[in-house]
């Protein structure tokens, strides 16, 4: 025995196996790459909301004192808060408010789509590592199916 048949199986074989991790390896790369950029895009969706909340308050805070500023200006000339002028500034009030509100919708909408970004570079991720699993089934029966068995005898 030992014959170059016997080698040449023996070698297609390891080839076959070689080939099957090499393809759970590529799959597994490919699976912890997309579990990266999936734990990035949910980083990057919290910052979003993050960003938001802080470019909300710091749009109350900047509207707030216009409005002081108004009401200063108005208190100043004479004018009461009564009728027209507090009205006014209910509506400024209600306005600013909304403005708020509206950035903080815009950073929940950026967020949401990296959340929906995140769950697909989740589902990427398993994907490659069925993927990588299946490939190295594949490249095994493969290389059994084309090596010449029957150079082992029976025995």
């Amino acid at each position: 025995m030992g014959g170059l048949p016997e080698i040449a199986a023996i070698a297609s074989l390891a080839g076959a196996a070689v080939g099957a991790v090499g393809s759970v390896a590529a799959g597994q790369a490919q699976a912890d790459a997309a579990a990266f950029n999936a734990q990035v895009a949910q980083q990057q969706a919290e910052r979003e909301r993050q960003i938001a909340e802080r470019e909300a308050a710091d749009f109350r805070r900047q509207q707030s004192r216009v409005l002081a500023a108004s009401r200063a200006r108005r208190a100043g000339s004479g004018v009461t808060f009564q009728g027209s002028p507090l009205l006014v500034d209910e509506a400024t009030a209600a306005e600013i408010e909304l403005s708020a509100q509206n950035i903080l919708a815009g950073g929940a909408t950026r967020a949401s789509r990296l959340e929906q970004q995140a769950a697909l570079d989740r589902a990427n991720a398993r994907s490659a590592r069925t993927g990588g699993v299946l490939g190295a089934g594949a490249t095994l029966l493969t290389g059994v199916g084309r090596t010449d068995l029957s150079v082992f005898g029976e025995g």
